[in-house]
């Protein structure tokens, strides 16, 4: 095991220098371009002369600049407190708006399907009293065959 792990570690000890070198050979090879060159130096310059400024301005008024960071963290925090308020209202609105009418869909569908057994309820009462109805036509037209033939018999008799 201790064997695996000293090669593991050395797999990464070489992907880490792999990566360190390559940064670096990429950085020179990028700073032959002399635009590049031009724009890292107007970049480095820029962000020295922003820096100091900045540094200049903290030791000459520290409780001005410490005011104005109050400023913006107040304002930042104000933004914030607002956004926070209006996903507030927002998930109020959709909870109301969507999750009310989703529980109004259910409501419904749940009265339709009521109503839907009621129906199949009433049909099937319907069912069996048409195939009642049936059943007495079907007797009724077999008495009055029967009676038919009594009659006619008893008229041949006569």
């Amino acid at each position: 095991m201790s064997k695996q792990m000293t090669t593991d570690n050395e797999s990464s000890s070489k992907l880490i220098k792999g990566i360190i070198i390559g940064g670096i050979v990429g950085g020179a090879l990028m700073l032959l371009d002399s635009t590049t060159r031009r724009k890292v130096t107007e970049t480095a310059v820029d962000l020295k002369d922003s820096s100091v400024d900045m540094f200049t301005q903290v030791k000459e008024n520290p409780s001005e600049i410490k005011d104005q960071m109050i400023d913006r963290f107040k304002t930042a925090s104000e933004t914030l407190k607002e956004a926070i308020s209006d996903a507030q209202d927002l998930y109020a609105t959709v909870n109301e708006n969507i999750f009310g009418k989703v529980n109004e869909v259910k409501e419904i569908s749940t009265e339709a399907l009521s109503s839907a057994k009621e129906v199949t309820g009433e049909l099937k009462g319907l069912t069996s009293k048409v195939a009642e109805a049936g059943t007495q036509l079907t007797e009724s037209a077999q008495t009055d065959d029967s009676n038919k033939s009594t009659y006619e018999t008893s008229s041949s008799k006569l």
